[in-house]
C-alpha cells in the first residue's frame, strides 16, 4: 500500500534534467525556413544531461574549454538536434542544416561579452527549404529528458507560440492566401497545455489535489473544491497575465509548498469537510494561479490581448480536466477500501505534509532535497 501511495503522491519520478525548456523562433520567407534557438552550451554535451545534481555551468566555463571544447560542443549539438527535431511538410521529412555562429571565428563574442557568472547560452540556427507548395509544416520533438520546446512562429501581432512536449507532433504553420503563416493556437491546444501542466508535469499541484481527496473521498464535495480552486486560480492567472498584479516567483512557489503542507497536516487534525476548507481551497487557488502565470509567461500571448480569452479558457479547462484525472486515478485505487481507508488517509496525509514541508525547505534555502517533486 505504501509503495502505491508513493507512486500516486510523488508522480514526478521521471528522468531528471538540468533545464525545463528550450525557446525556438521560426521564420519563413520565400520558401525558406530559419530557426533561431537559444540553448545552454553545457546541455549540448551528453555528460551534462539527465542529472539535476550536476552543477550548472557558466560563461566562465564556456570560455575556459577553448577551441577544442567549442568544436566538440558544436559536434554534439548537431547530433542532439538531429535526434530530437524533425521537420515535416505535408508529412514528408524536410532536411535541414545547422550552424552555431556564436562558436565561429578565432574570437567568439562571448569571450569579451557577458558576465562570467551568466549561463553559457548559444545562438543556434537551423536552415531548410520547403518543397513547392506545402499545405502545412509540422514539428516532431523527441527529447530524452522531457525538455519542452517552446516554438514561436512568425513575429509581431500574428506570431504564435506553442509548447511542444517530447514525443509530440504539432502543426506550426499553414498555407493561407499562397503563403505559409503561423498556425493559430486553438482552445483545444490550450486545453492540452493545461491538462499536461497538471498531469503528469505538475507534481506539486497533484499533491495538493490528492490532499483534498484524502480528507473526503466523495465526488460531489471534491468537484466543488476543485471547481473553487479552478475559479480562484483562473482569476489570479488572468490578473497576472494581463499585468494587473505582479508577484516575485520565489515567494509564490514557497506559498504553494506551504499550501500542500497545510492540507496534509489539516487532514490529520479534522475528520470532516468544513466551510473553512472551501475558503482555504479558494485562497490557495489564487496562489497557485500566480504560480501558473510565472511558468506560462513565455507561451501565453500577453502582447496579443485578442487571443487571451481563448488561451485562458482552454488552459483553465485543461487544468480542471487534469485535476479530475488525478481524482479518478485516486478513486480507482483507494475509494473502494471502505473502513480501511482511514489508513490510506493517515499515511497519505503524512506523505503530502512531508512533501510540502520539504518543498518549502527547498524553496526557502534554494537547495534541492528531492529532485522528483
Amino acid at each position: 500500500m505504501l509503495r502505491l501511495l508513493l507512486f500516486l503522491l510523488l508522480p514526478g519520478l521521471l528522468h531528471a534534467h538540468q533545464i525545463a525548456e528550450i525557446p525556438m523562433s521560426l521564420q519563413m520567407a520565400g520558401g525558406k525556413i530559419r530557426g533561431s534557438i537559444a540553448a545552454d552550451a553545457a546541455y549540448m554535451l551528453p555528460e551534462f544531461r539527465g542529472d539535476e545534481d550536476e552543477e550548472a555551468r557558466d560563461l566562465a566555463w564556456l570560455r575556459s574549454v577553448g577551441p577544442d571544447g567549442w568544436r566538440r560542443i558544436e559536434i554534439e549539438a548537431e547530433i542532439y538536434w538531429k535526434e530530437c527535431l524533425t521537420l515535416l511538410a505535408d508529412g514528408t521529412e524536410v532536411p535541414w542544416t545547422m550552424t552555431i555562429p556564436t562558436l565561429r571565428g578565432d574570437s567568439p563574442p562571448f569571450l569579451a561579452e557577458g558576465d562570467p557568472e551568466e549561463l553559457p547560452m548559444l545562438g543556434i540556427e537551423i536552415h531548410a527549404e520547403l518543397p513547392a507548395t506545402p499545405a502545412e509544416l509540422d514539428l516532431v520533438w523527441r527529447e530524452p529528458f522531457d525538455v519542452v520546446l517552446i516554438v514561436t512562429t512568425g513575429s509581431g501581432p500574428t506570431a504564435e507560440t506553442k509548447p511542444i512536449v517530447s514525443g509530440e507532433r504539432m502543426t506550426v504553420a499553414e498555407r493561407e492566401a499562397g503563403e505559409m503563416r503561423p498556425a493559430p493556437q486553438s482552445v483545444a491546444d490550450w486545453i492540452k497545455v493545461g491538462f499536461e501542466h497538471i498531469f503528469p508535469a505538475g507534481p506539486d499541484h497533484i499533491l495538493f489535489v490528492l490532499g483534498l481527496f484524502l480528507l473526503v473521498p466523495k465526488w460531489k464535495p471534491l468537484l466543488g473544491q476543485t471547481l473553487t480552486f479552478t475559479l480562484a486560480h483562473s482569476l489570479s492567472l488572468a490578473a497576472a497575465t494581463l499585468g494587473w498584479v505582479d508577484f516575485p516567483g520565489r515567494p509564490v512557489e514557497i506559498m504553494i509548498a506551504a499550501s500542500i503542507a497545510w492540507v496534509g497536516i489539516e487532514n490529520l487534525l479534522v475528520k470532516d469537510l468544513g466551510k473553512s476548507r472551501l475558503f482555504l481551497v479558494g485562497a490557495f487557488g489564487l496562489i497557485h494561479g500566480l504560480g501558473f502565470a510565472s511558468v506560462l509567461a513565455e507561451i501565453l500571448p500577453r502582447d496579443q490581448p485578442e487571443k487571451l480569452p481563448g488561451a485562458l479558457l482552454g488552459f483553465n479547462l485543461g487544468v480542471e480536466l487534469g485535476q479530475i484525472a488525478v481524482l479518478a486515478l485516486a478513486f480507482a485505487c483507494f475509494a473502494w477500501w471502505g473502513p480501511r481507508f482511514v489508513w490510506v488517509k493517515r499515511v497519505g496525509s503524512v506523505i503530502v505534509a512531508l512533501a510540502g514541508l520539504i518543498l518549502m525547505a527547498e524553496r526557502l534555502a534554494e537547495v534541492e532535497i528531492l529532485p522528483f517533486i
